[in-house]
């Protein structure tokens, strides 16, 4: 994307006329949004500017329904085979599953789970973090889950790799900006209020405005601003930068220059490290990623859209039809009531009062003169007609009773009972399978990262197929292969991204630990009295995530290590023998 290459105010005008353009062709999408919202949220609103008068949100029950903490555990395979290929890939899930535990992916899932369903889609970004500290290792990556209502996309390009630019929004405070950005506190108030009007008074809440873009080489570039204040302006966003003396050209840290020295950013194009043939030292250019730092989950595709379709786009006529019912409903039931019918010439005042009045018969009247008539409604057919609506809605995401657990059996097993679910739930894997690839773009961005900034060793651990736990590490310099057609060592990055789907997820687990039941029973593990069997099948649990696994891995572990017989305990003779037979 050519773009200006003028003074620093004409840059912020350039971008900011960009993003204003881009947030009117993508005001109808940010409409959608706000409506599906509130929408989800139990809004009243009807389609023409009619309000019910109460909401059923059979909205929120669907998406709720549908919303899965399990985080997909990651995978990376060679793109062709090598013993120290495969090595390498094993160092890659190692980090990946390092990151899973350290960074809040709990809350990154939760908050993808309801936009996706809601807005049609989420937007995660990576960023590296020179600043994260984690003990004596410096910089790590940063992992985001975003609302797709604070990406502003370039207009009718529907691929994130396919655009020249892109923008999201933040909200942050004047002091953050100062901090982060290095900004004066002069130059602060230059920036855009997130809120402004006299009834509600963010005070230094403001907006940051984000922006990816191509340059003219093809390089991935930011510039940041927030109202009329530039934040920060990077040419080449992934490449390394120092800040050298403009006089000598030294950086910071060695310019002796008299005076106050000014200093500016430069690009550094390579880096010094040991030739792994000859030992010498050489220079290797810094490994860059290609992409923008974004990913996108979508619920389910639609052409020529960036996201995908929200549930709530599908049920919407569903949800406003049963608010109207419901409304209807209840204005049936405060209307009804029983009214009194007494003679014309009565003296007695009536009301629906319960037990307010006494009635006082007249000498010579008759109770058959008095009476009432019952005016309460017969609202059987309406109700039948919202649970037809609501029916209706569910097979249209195909949510099924059995996927919410409605109709259960108290005599049928876990393991059928995960049959019948995995059945039901067979037209909601495509948006499965879309969680699965979001995860492995993330994936592979963050190993992108590490390749790129990620100058010391990373020491990880992890378990082998027997539980036993070994030292691992992630050295970016181990990806370092020599290329013979240019003459140039570089980053080898062909890797292939996916999710593991032998790891169990939350709702697998049960149907898990059956079956490593009927493997132990079946002796495919072996003779299921071995001690060494019975430690693979509590491995197996382990992995499996079954409650107190790891003690029995741990007891089963020892036993086999002293090549022991399980002991039986049966009312102290076991342990009496074994007192017996030391003395």
């Amino acid at each position: 994307m050519k773009t200006v290459k003028k003074n620093k105010k004409e840059r912020l005008d350039f971008f900011r006329s960009l993003y204003e353009n881009a947030k009117n062709a993508h005001s109808g999408t940010l409409e959608d949004f706000r409506r599906h919202m509130e929408q989800y949220r139990g809004s009243d609103e009807i389609d023409g500017g009619e309000r019910a008068l109460t909401v059923r949100n059979i909205t929120y029950e669907i998406v709720e329904s549908q919303v899965s903490s399990d985080i997909p555990q990651p995978k990376a395979d060679a793109s062709f085979y090598s013993e120290e290929r495969e090595r390498l890939a094993v160092s890659i899930e190692a980090l990946l599953r390092s990151l899973r535990d350290r960074l809040p992916y709990e809350k990154l899932v939760d908050l993808d789970e309801r936009y996706t369903y809601i807005y049609g889609g989420s937007v995660w970004f990576v960023e590296w973090d020179s600043n994260a500290d984690f003990g004596d290792i410096h910089g790590g990556v940063r992992v985001h889950c975003i609302s797709p209502m604070d990406l502003i996309p370039q207009p009718n390009v529907y691929e994130i790799n396919d655009m020249e630019y892109l923008f999201l929004r933040f909200t942050t405070t004047r002091g953050e900006l100062i901090r982060r950005y290095g900004i004066s506190e002069e130059d602060s108030y230059l920036a855009e209020l997130e809120v402004s009007n006299e009834e509600f008074d963010t005070g230094d809440t403001v907006s940051v405005i984000l922006c990816f873009y191509r340059n003219e080489k093809g390089d991935v570039s930011q510039f940041i601003f927030s109202g009329s204040a530039t934040l920060s302006d990077i040419e080449g966003y992934y490449k390394r930068k120092i800040r050298v003396c403009k006089r000598c050209g030294r950086s910071e840290g060695e310019c002796v220059c008299e005076g106050v020295p000014t200093f500016v950013t430069k690009d550094v194009e390579s880096e010094t490290v040991r030739d792994p043939r000859s030992g010498e030292a050489c220079e290797v250019p810094y490994y860059m990623p290609k992409g923008f730092p974004i990913a996108i989950r979508k619920n389910t595709s639609v052409e020529k859209r960036l996201f995908g379709q929200s549930d709530c786009e599908y049920i919407r006529p569903e949800q406003q039809a049963i608010n109207k019912i419901e409304s209807r409903i209840l204005q049936k039931l405060l209307r009804s009531g029983v009214t009194p019918v007494v003679p014309e010439d009565t003296s007695i005042a009536i009301n629906n009062t319960v037990f307010g009045q006494l009635i006082k018969m007249k000498p010579g009247e008759s109770m058959s003169q008095y009476g009432t008539v019952d005016t309460t409604p017969d609202i059987s057919q309406d109700i039948a007609e919202a649970e037809r609506l609501y029916e209706h809605s569910k097979r249209i995401l195909g949510i099924s009773d059995a996927f919410q657990g409605i109709g259960e059996t108290a005599n049928e097993s876990g393991y059928a009972r995960q049959l019948r679910i995995s059945q039901a739930t067979g037209r909601l894997e495509s948006k499965k399978k879309m969680k699965h690839t979001l995860f492995a773009e993330v994936d592979a961005m963050i190993f992108q990262h590490y390749l790129a900034f990620s100058d010391e060793p990373r020491e990880l651990t992890f378990k082998d197929a027997f539980g036993r736990i070994h030292n691992a590490a992630f050295n970016k310099y181990d990806f370092l292969v020599f290329d013979a057609e240019r003459g140039e060592f570089r980053y080898d990055d062909s890797y292939l991204f996916s999710v593991d789907l032998n790891a169990g997820s939350s709702y697998q687990r049960e149907a898990l630990w059956q079956r490593n039941l009927e493997n132990l029973t079946a002796g495919t593990l072996g003779d299921p009295t071995d001690p060494s069997t019975l430690l693979r099948y509590w491995q197996c649990q382990e992995r499996a995530h079954y409650p107190y696994a790891r003690e029995n891995v741990e007891y089963f572990t020892e036993l086999v290590r002293k090549g022991g017989a399980i002991s039986e305990p049966n009312n102290g003779k076991a342990e009496g023998a074994a007192e017996e037979k030391r003395s």
